[in-house]
């Protein structure tokens, strides 16, 4: 099994990519507010946090810069159809800013019906 974690700055994108998970039957998947290294970095150093505030004023962005992480666990077997659904929803992510998405092994679960 693994599990399949993407990290996403467009977070109007979750309703879309939960959508085509499930859609492609997966089940079980899960969004959790995350925050990146540099927003930590800037709210460390009051100079650059004004600096951030202005410039994300001034582009009109959301000054909450925040991002979500989704995460499956799949079987092995499912891993190309969970890269599939979300890439059909946010596109190329090797683009800057896109996204990021990867795999880790799991040794064991708990909490997962077995399937026939």
């Amino acid at each position: 099994m693994q599990a399949i974690f993407l990290v996403i700055k467009q977070t109007e994108l979750v309703d879309d990519i939960m959508t085509s998970l499930s859609d492609a039957g997966i089940r079980g998947g899960t969004a959790i507010d995350s925050q990146g290294m540099a927003v930590s970095l800037t709210k460390m150093n009051q100079n650059m946090a004004m600096v951030q505030l202005l410039r994300g004023i001034l582009s009109g962005e959301d000054d909450s810069h925040r991002s979500k992480t989704i995460f499956v666990v799949v079987k092995d077997s499912q891993v190309e159809t969970v890269k599939k659904a979300i890439t059909a929803v946010t596109g190329d992510l090797s683009k800057p800013n896109a996204g990021i998405m990867f795999g880790v092994p799991i040794s064991f679960v708990e909490g997962i019906p077995a399937e026939d």
